[in-house]
């Protein structure tokens, strides 16, 4: 199993306007669950909001096979998102894939 983790900066320093584009990061994400089998999780979490560093969300995802990822990555859908994401919501991301032998 290949886990798929991006952590993402906000580009808005406004706490309304923050909050407003990590609901639509987390629901335009989740949202591309279906594009193929081999997706076996997608799920964005918030950070608790405790420490101000802290990056406000991140993407956890877990695919069957690397083929299975370069498949999501590459989708037409997630293209889409990634480029809306681009244009001035996300300042940074940190993107982290490994593979998982065994779960915990």
């Amino acid at each position: 199993m290949i886990r798929h983790i991006v952590a993402l900066e906000l580009s808005s320093r406004d706490p309304q306007v923050r909050a407003s584009h990590a609901a639509s990061i987390k629901d335009r994400l989740e949202e591309l669950r279906d594009i193929n089998a081999g997706i076996l999780t997608v799920d964005v979490h918030f950070d608790l909001g405790d420490i101000a560093t802290h990056w406000p969300l991140v993407l956890i995802a877990d695919f069957e096979t690397r083929e299975d990822l370069a498949h999501y990555q590459s989708h037409p859908r997630h293209r889409r998102v990634t480029e809306w994401m681009s244009d001035g919501i996300v300042a940074n991301r940190a993107v982290v894939d490994f593979e998982v032998s065994h779960l915990n």
